[in-house]
């Protein structure tokens, strides 16, 4: 009796082990979604009953808070630039987590819009005060829907209904 099969190693081809990557990656992705989502969760409460936890240290702006953001928007194959500007041994006291946290918010929102052009994520000293933007080359925002941009779980902006309407009113909170 022969019990031997010839069946063939299910990840022998170049296609099926892509199909794998691919499957993979949008796990990952969703896994990552969730994450944020109960992080962002989680903040908002901590936020809105004064129980957020809040570290202060110097931080360089360049180098602790706005490379880290455009290397964690960088994704190969974007036809958009992700640009950043900062005066070098600009630092500031601040929550480095949070400050980071609200400008990856403010930034992941405009990578929704822009298909190709630019992200720029800069900070600069005026007259003693930083000011740091976020700015993007996208169509920009209804004058209707700007007065509710930072209300908590507001309809989404995009065609698409992307986003949970927490991360805007979050970045706000955080400020």
């Amino acid at each position: 009796v022969d019990t031997e099969v010839n069946t063939p190693f299910p990840l022998a081809d170049e296609e099926s082990r892509q199909t794998v990557r691919e499957d993979i990656a949008i796990i990952a992705s969703s896994l990552q979604f969730i994450n944020d989502l109960l992080r962002s969760m989680l903040d908002m409460n901590r936020a809105t009953s004064n129980q957020m936890h809040i570290e202060m240290a110097p931080t360089d702006l360049l180098r602790d808070v706005l490379e880290p953001v455009g290397t964690m928007l960088h994704r190969r194959g974007d036809a958009f630039e992700v640009i950043v500007y900062c005066e070098k041994n600009l630092v500031v006291q601040t929550d480095r987590m949070r400050l980071k946290q609200i400008i990856l918010n403010l930034a992941n929102n405009s990578r929704k819009f822009v298909q190709k052009g630019f992200i720029r994520l800069s900070a600069c000293e005026i007259d003693g005060t930083v000011k740091l933007h976020v700015e993007d080359s996208g169509p920009g925002i209804p004058m209707e829907k700007r007065k509710n941009l930072f209300v908590k779980f507001q309809e989404s902006l995009d065609s698409l209904n992307q986003g949970t309407g927490i991360g805007l009113s979050l970045s706000k909170n955080l400020a």
